[in-house]
This record gives structure tokens, C-alpha cells and sequence, in this order.
């Protein structure tokens, strides 16, 4: 069941950062693994348990896709150093520290078969912290920097979830696409990057490499494929300059083989 818009908004914005370190043994589920390899019917079925799991914890929509149709661009690498991203050289997995190629991004992408796209909605009320001048307050502001991780670790938990169970299911290279920085979804608490100054990751089975310098997808001409309504958000753009029925969102990606 759904969360109402007031629990949705606390879930989105106000959840609580992850504690650093190895995640605690004795917490982690039990999960029955499957024999390598299943057949394309049980890859089905498995995929379409993934999206109604997505479906019914935090996705407004979920489809399953032909990785092949997934488009790339090689600009996308370029586009977080050229202007330089707010969290550029703050990630341990962004730029500088890590840097796409074209060429391997087409071929780790080609490797795999199938891939969940799901969008998330957010309410109108969230866009204060996404989109006009207030998107800046968030590498000021401690309110603004918790919600923008709370709503990364929002829309990204659940597939994190997919992705175990799909490892388990004989998935074994399932990976669930974070979009931005992990700076912001793990490390609000530090307003550093542990990995940039020492070498060691603080969250070692948790931060992601960046989708953008890995897989150099275009997110936005993919929204368009799939029909979904998409207006730039960012400092210049005013919650009020959007048209009343547009509905904001988030996408979310997880490739499966």
C-alpha cells in the first residue's frame, strides 16, 4: 500500500542516512538462490516480479525494455565536467576520480539483454528542492543536502533490493543504475568523500559508480522513447514556470542479464 502524500513527502525528503561501514551480518536477509543458468521464461517471470515489487514500494510506473533500445551519447560524460556538476571532484564515484569512455560504456551496455526503467513521481511540493535558485541552497543548506539525499536513497533503495534478489535469482550481474552523486545519498552526514581523501570508500557494498561515466546514458531522450513528459529542471527554472498538469518525476534503471 501506498503511502499518503503527507507520509510520501517524509518518506521522499526526510529519511534517515545510512550508517558507514560493512552492513551488519546478522542483518542481512535469507535468500534461497537459484541454479545458473534459468531459462528465458523464469528470466520472464523474475523480471516481472522485479516491477511489481517496484510497483508497489515506490514506482509510478515500470517497464521492461530491450537494453538495445536504451539510448547512449558520448556527451553525457562530458556534461559533468563541461559546466562541472556542483558535485564535481566531491564523489568518490564521479569526476575527476572517475572518468568515462564511449567506446566501453557502449560495450558494458551491449552486454546485457534487458533492462527495468521505472519512474517516480514527486509531488509538487518537493520541487522546491530540485528545481529554481533553492537547488543551489542544497550544497549550503543541511535541510536542502538531507532532502536531496533522502530522495536519492528514496527512489534507488527499492532497486538496490531488486538487484540482491536478482543476484540470488542467477542475475549475477544485475546492477541498479544511481543517477548522481553518492556523495549526497550516503555521505550527507560527512559533507566529504572518504574514498577522495583516504582511498576507502565508507559505504564499500553501497555507493555506485556513476551511470553517467559508465553506461553514458541519455535519460532524458529515453523518457522520450517511452512517452513520458519531461521539462528541465535547475536554479533557472521556478516551480511556477512548469505547466499545472506536468508532473515531475525521477527515472530509475536496473540492467539484468
Amino acid at each position: 500500500m501506498r503511502a499518503n502524500k503527507d507520509s510520501l513527502l517524509r518518506e521522499m525528503f526526510d529519511n534517515p542516512a545510512p550508517q558507514p561501514g560493512i552492513p551488519d551480518e546478522t542483518k542481512f536477509p535469507r535468500i534461497a538462490p537459484s541454479r545458473i543458468p534459468c531459462s528465458k521464461e523464469l528470466l520472464i517471470s523474475h523480471m516481472n516480479r522485479y516491477v511489481q515489487v517496484l510497483l508497489d514500494e515506490v514506482a509510478d510506473e515500470a517497464r521492461i525494455v530491450s537494453a538495445r533500445e536504451i539510448p547512449q551519447d558520448p556527451r553525457v560524460i562530458l556534461k559533468c565536467s563541461h559546466p562541472k556538476c556542483p558535485a564535481y571532484g566531491r564523489s568518490g564515484s564521479c569526476p575527476p576520480l572517475v572518468t568515462g569512455d564511449f567506446q566501453k560504456a557502449k560495450e558494458f551496455l551491449k552486454a546485457y539483454e534487458w533492462a527495468i526503467v521505472y519512474r517516480v513521481n514527486i509531488p509538487k511540493e518537493g520541487l522546491r528542492y530540485l528545481t529554481s535558485p533553492s537547488q543551489i541552497e542544497a550544497l549550503r543548506s543541511k535541510e536542502s543536502f538531507h532532502a536531496m539525499g533522502s530522495l536519492l536513497r528514496y527512489v534507488y533503495g527499492k532497486a538496490d533490493v531488486i538487484e540482491r534478489n536478482a543476484f540470488y535469482d542467477g542475475h549475477y550481474f544485475a546492477i541498479n543504475c544511481h543517477f548522481g552523486p553518492c556523495l549526497y545519498e550516503y555521505c550527507e552526514t560527512f559533507k566529504d568523500c572518504q574514498e577522495i581523501k583516504t582511498g576507502k570508500c565508507r559505504f564499500p557494498y553501497r555507493a555506485k559508480p556513476s551511470v553517467e561515466q559508465f553506461f553514458s546514458i541519455d535519460f532524458l531522450k529515453l523518457a522520450v522513447q517511452l512517452g513520458w513528459e519531461y521539462f528541465m529542471l535547475g536554479p533557472c527554472a521556478f516551480p511556477q514556470d512548469f505547466p499545472e498538469d506536468y508532473q515531475p518525476y525521477f527515472i530509475g534503471l536496473v540492467l539484468i542479464d
